[in-house]
């Protein structure tokens, strides 16, 4: 048997934090089974909510696993960061807010909407993915 590499371990670890994520969606999902709606679970603000949570997660991840290696460059830092938050965190946010109105009036969400919302959510779990490899290698280098 092959020996897992230390970023393997790392990879392991992070995807099993996005399993959680992805639990309150498998719920979401037996519920609207249960009630013969199966198709709506891309309307659900679940996959909004669970974006957020992952972009910043991601911020929180990056930030802490350079902080204590010490020796990240912060420019190329900074970048990530401004672009994490710009293209991530604060459109996920944008988007549950939309979400949330939408089904506070009991109407559907448009498909755009719809379509933004899990694009976003797998777009924070392959940043929570990328960025907490990049984090947890830094802080193990020390």
């Amino acid at each position: 048997m092959k020996k897992m590499t230390e970023r393997g371990r790392i990879l392991s670890g992070l995807a099993a934090e996005v399993a959680f994520a992805i639990l309150p969606l498998l719920v979401v999902l037996m519920v609207l089974a249960h009630a013969e709606h199966s198709t709506r679970l891309f309307m659900s603000p679940e996959w909004s909510f669970g974006a957020a949570i992952l972009f910043g997660q991601s911020l929180v991840k990056f930030v802490s696993g350079l902080a204590h290696g010490g020796k990240a460059a912060t420019g190329p830092v900074a970048l990530v960061l401004a672009l994490l938050i710009v293209f991530g965190l604060a459109p996920s946010l944008l988007v549950l807010h939309m979400a949330l109105q939408t089904a506070e009036a009991e109407s559907d969400p448009s498909r755009w909407l719809q379509f933004f919302q899990v694009f976003l959510f797998c777009g924070a779990a392959a940043m929570y993915m990328l960025l907490g490899t990049i984090g947890e290698m830094w802080n193990k280098s020390q």
